[in-house]
């Protein structure tokens, strides 16, 4: 399984879109930058999605995100290929790791090299889907567009297959 956290925030994010030429993308927006951090995995090749929704990314949310995997997938071992955040390998995260070697083993990816993690790709279909030239008066609207999203990705894993063969 690939990981990989995002920030989604409530101002609006314009995308490439059809206008009259010459007239400009206008959004309306509160100025409000409430963001939502999402932890992420999905399987290769078979696409299946996992997020879990926190407060912030650091060694405890993500301590938190592995164990409901843990639950999820109680049965198999995990190996989850993760980048080089800060907290992903600090001594909090390898003693977590050490008391749960039998069910999940972390791989990093080389430092600087987002092209190879197939959850980067999700996010921005994520953001295309649901998030870009769109306005949210609240945060609610906001995490239900993404919710959305996510539930498609994990009902249709085949509209991002393209992005999971790469890594395949």
């Amino acid at each position: 399984m690939f990981e990989d956290e995002a920030a989604f925030r409530q101002d609006p994010t314009t995308y490439r879109s059809w206008y009259r030429r010459g007239a400009r993308c206008w959004v309306p927006t509160y100025g409000r930058r409430n963001t939502q951090h999402i932890y992420g995995t999905v399987s290769v090749p078979d696409g299946q999605f996992s997020y879990h929704f926190a407060e912030t990314c650091n060694a405890s949310t993500h301590q938190d995100f592995l164990t409901m995997l843990l639950r999820k997938f109680h049965r198999q071992k995990i190996f989850l290929v993760e980048d080089n955040a800060k907290y992903h390998k600090n001594p909090e995260m390898r003693s977590w790791f050490e008391a749960h070697q039998k069910e999940i083993e972390p791989w990093f990816l080389p430092p600087y090299s987002p092209e190879f993690n197939p959850m980067e790709p999700v996010w921005g279909y994520t953001r295309r889907q649901g998030t870009h030239n769109r306005f949210f008066p609240s945060v609610a609207e906001l995490i239900n567009s993404i919710k959305t999203v996510f539930c498609h990705i994990q009902h249709h894993p085949d509209d991002i297959r393209g992005y999971l063969a790469a890594a395949a």
